[in-house]
């Protein structure tokens, strides 16, 4: 990546002795030099498309697990009719082509590890890239059209939309703990359907639903999209990716259809037109009011630091970083260098 050091002049490669202390649940985003001034001019971050994500199988190995588990379930010798029936619906579906679709997660991706020469070389190529450390507990935002009332969108299951953020969590390499996500999805899950049958048919009088009665499925639905989303090939272990999504439930109706594309922007990739949300900052407090998934306008990101690849520029590379920052709205974020000595 970098030539030889010039004879007589010593390596740049060398980081500050005592690099500064993160402390703090922190992930790390990469991102190369464009993508980093982009980030810190509109406080924006991109969560894309699940479908045009760099691992082909993304949700869809996820989906296949969790219909192996059931079909296992529901044709095991004495298995509960519940499962029996629910497998027997599966495998219909199975034949006709239908399962889960990877269209409505949106996916911010970072790394457990900030000096990771594999992220590095991903992300940097031939020149710098830069990790940025998120606060994991601070929650993003999407970035909606300033003219819509932000309430439109947090309404619940049964809504014509429902936007919903999961928390940071690390994805699931090892088939054991594939497998205990699965069977997560299904514990419980009879018990939870027959009290939400219960719930509409009280409803059944006055003609609706209580929104209370969706509140039954919020454990199996969070099982299910953990499933779906936290499940990744072993092949890409290496990234130790951690991740956050925005989940887009829209009903097929006009006014959910043009809500949802309030939302949704578009840029060109090597795999197409690729579908991605723009997360912004936390709101300034909780109290504000404007604490939901959805913001009329960016805030500052949850930054608390951004660490730079290995590097020939050594100290002008952090000085200028920390200008950058500072012109920016993030002065004092403390700035880290790779001790890894990678020449390229």
């Amino acid at each position: 990546m970098f030539g030889p050091a010039p004879r007589g002049r010593g390596t740049a490669l060398t980081p500050p002795s005592t690099p500064p202390v993160v402390d703090g649940n922190v992930v790390w985003h990469f991102t190369n030099g464009p993508g980093l001034v982009s980030i810190l001019t509109q406080h924006v971050l991109w969560a894309t498309s699940a479908s045009f994500l760099n691992d082909q199988q993304e949700v869809a190995l996820g989906g296949e697990l969790i219909v192996r588990r059931l079909l296992e379930l529901g044709e095991a010798e004495g298995a509960d009719s519940y499962f029996a029936a629910m497998a027997q619906r599966v495998r219909e579906g199975v034949d006709h082509g239908h399962g889960p679709s990877p269209a409505s997660f949106f996916i911010l991706s970072a790394s457990q590890a900030w000096d990771s020469l594999v992220m590095w070389r991903n992300y940097g190529g031939a020149q710098e890239s830069y990790a940025i450390g998120l606060d994991a507990d601070a929650p993003l935002r999407v970035l909606g059209d300033p003219t819509t009332d932000p309430a439109r969108y947090a309404g619940g299951l049964g809504s014509s939309i429902h936007v919903r953020r999961t928390r940071w969590e690390p994805v699931r390499y090892d088939e054991a703990e594939q497998l205990a996500l699965v069977d997560a999805v299904f514990d419980g899950l009879p018990g939870e359907l027959m009290r939400f049958r219960d719930r509409v048919g009280e409803a059944s009088h006055s003609g609706a639903v209580n929104p209370g009665a969706y509140a039954e499925l919020d454990d199996a639905r969070d099982d299910l999209e953990q499933a779906l989303l936290l499940i990744k090939h072993s092949g890409f272990v290496d990234e130790r990716e951690t991740r956050q999504a925005i989940v887009l439930w829209t009903a097929d109706e006009p006014e959910a259809q043009s809500l949802e594309a309030s939302l949704v922007r578009y840029r060109s990739t090597p795999y197409g037109m690729a579908p991605y949300v723009e997360l912004t900052g936390p709101a300034a407090s909780a109290t504000s009011g404007d604490d939901g998934p959805v913001a009329r306008a960016p805030a500052p990101l949850p930054i608390r630091a951004v660490a730079i690849s290995p590097s020939p520029n050594g100290d002008e590379a952090t000085e200028s970083l920390r200008g950058l920052l500072t012109s920016r709205g993030y002065a004092g974020v403390p700035v880290l260098r790779s001790a890894i000595p990678f020449r390229g």
